[in-house]
């Protein structure tokens, strides 16, 4: 009874800025466990493209869902300091089912690591280069280039507006000519509907066509036949003349 009496009173005491905490544990563990089920499902076979962007935004969910909670218990944290109060070189079951397996001793060497509320110097270093090249970057535009004023911005972007309506007008000058032209190619005409009527009409019914005069060219045919076959002809030889003198009959 005691026992029980005394943990009803301990989760009776707690505080809402543990139910927080636990909130906040419970969604690392989803998260966690997204990512291990992603991974070994990469593992085992490249997923497909629909798979993978799906798997993404549950974890982006999961992930903006846990900044929301920790950026609400952050001022609770930030009033609250962690003391070490028993350190240990021996094996400890509870911290290593806390850490996960991770840590299974908390001694000298782990505790600054832990509990420490810097970055490493080597950490802070990075992070200043990043800071600079981020601010020179700002600074430079990110060429090398100074960084222009607002009013030599805003003169740039009408001396762009303006190329932009000039070319505007060149290519609307251009597209008015263009129909311009078409249209008046569209009404040219390129034949004459009378003289392809003549021509189906002739082609078809033989309307106005006259019958061409052949004798003179057959008679030069047949004169040209003529001549061949009288040169291929052989030639015959002459017979002599006889000369048959009469005479009367009073004179017999």
């Amino acid at each position: 009874m005691d026992r029980s009496a005394s943990t009803t009173a301990t989760i009776m005491n707690r505080s809402p800025e543990y139910d927080k905490l636990q909130q906040i544990l419970d969604k690392v563990r989803e998260v966690k466990l997204a990512l291990a089920g992603f991974f070994i499902e990469y593992e085992q076979g490249q997923p497909s493209w629909p798979t993978i962007l799906d798997q993404m935004n549950v974890l982006s969910s999961q992930v903006t869902t846990l900044r929301a909670l920790v950026r609400n218990l952050l001022p609770t944290l930030r009033i609250n300091s962690i003391i070490p109060m028993c350190l240990s070189p021996e094996a400890d079951a509870a911290v290593e089912q806390l850490t996960e397996r991770r840590l299974s001793v908390f001694n000298h060497d782990f505790m600054p690591q832990l509990l420490r509320t810097k970055n490493l110097p080597e950490i802070d270093e990075r992070e200043r280069l990043l800071n600079t090249n981020s601010n020179s970057s700002i600074s430079g535009n990110g060429f090398g280039r100074p960084m222009l004023n607002p009013n030599e911005i805003q003169m740039r972007v009408q001396e762009l507006n303006a190329a932009l309506h000039s070319t505007h007008d060149i290519l609307q000058g251009t597209k008015v000519a263009t129909d311009k032209t078409e249209k008046q190619f569209d009404l040219q005409r390129f034949t004459n509907p009378s003289d392809t009527k003549q021509l189906l009409e002739a082609m078809n019914y033989g309307t106005a066509l006259k019958t061409p005069d052949t004798s003179a060219s057959l008679t030069r045919n047949e004169q040209a036949n003529l001549n061949q076959q009288m040169s291929n002809q052989p030639q015959r030889s002459q017979v002599p003349s006889l000369r048959i003198k009469t005479v009367s009959k009073a004179n017999r």
